[in-house]
């Protein structure tokens, strides 16, 4: 037969003969052949989440900005005031929360660190920068940081 390749699969005597290249070596070419095509592609995905992410930023602070600005109108009723009011009062909080996050994104951008793991230092997957571009932790350790927030809240 053949001897066994580091691959670990028999090459096949034909191939040998004929100068067929095998599926081990043709995926290794491929793979070589798209590193830069991979990278730019990452580039992009990055470029597009930082571009989310900036007009994420200035869309919180003027929501935030909105909420704090004194209610205009003397014609609103007491009962719509006051149900701005509390809809005000539960919204600042949680805009204020999300603008601290896409901060922190920027800071670490600003650095040369957006779209890299915080905790374990490794890519953050572009699909989970498309739908957050604020995330500063890859899906392992936000699930990890996630299950340890659920611990202490039993405790």
């Amino acid at each position: 037969m053949g001897i066994v390749r580091e691959s670990g699969s028999y090459p096949s005597p034909l191939a040998e003969r004929q100068g067929v290249t095998l599926p081990a070596e043709m995926a290794a070419a491929r793979t070589a052949g798209r590193r830069p095509a991979l990278k730019r592609a990452r580039r992009a995905s990055l470029a597009l989440a930082l571009s989310r992410l900036e007009r994420e930023h200035v869309a919180l602070l003027l929501a935030i900005c909105e909420l704090e600005a004194p209610a205009g109108g003397a014609d609103v009723s007491a009962d719509a005031d006051g149900n701005a009011r509390a809809l005000r009062a539960a919204l600042l909080p949680m805009l204020r929360e999300d603008l601290r996050q896409t901060q922190h994104a920027l800071a670490r951008a600003a650095r040369g660190q957006y779209g890299v793991c915080e905790v374990c230092h490794k890519a953050i997957a572009g699909r989970t920068l498309e739908l957050r571009p604020a995330a500063t932790r890859c899906g392992v350790c936000e699930g990890r940081a996630g299950r340890r927030a659920a611990v202490r809240v039993r405790d």
